[in-house]
């Protein structure tokens, strides 16, 4: 495993830590899940319509949402 060094606002790491925490993950668990899908296509970045449809939505603030999420990015890695 290697180490990155990213440079983030601290208000906005401030209120993600919070927010993730209360989620029971990480912040490195969602950088690393983000990267892993990026690179499997399954993520990507750009502008969209506001009338663009959404494919694909993660609520893990419950126990089966996390997992759901967690089933779901493992099978990014087969």
């Amino acid at each position: 495993m290697s180490s990155l060094t990213v440079h983030i606002d601290d208000v906005l790491k401030s209120q993600t830590q919070r927010k993730i925490k209360k989620e029971g993950v990480t912040l490195t668990f969602v950088i690393t899940q983000a990267l892993k899908a990026y690179n499997e296509g399954q993520l990507k970045f750009g502008l969209i319509n506001q009338d663009d449809e959404i494919t694909a939505t993660f609520d893990i603030t419950t126990k089966a949402g996390k997992r759901y999420c967690l089933e779901d990015f493992k099978s990014l890695c087969n």
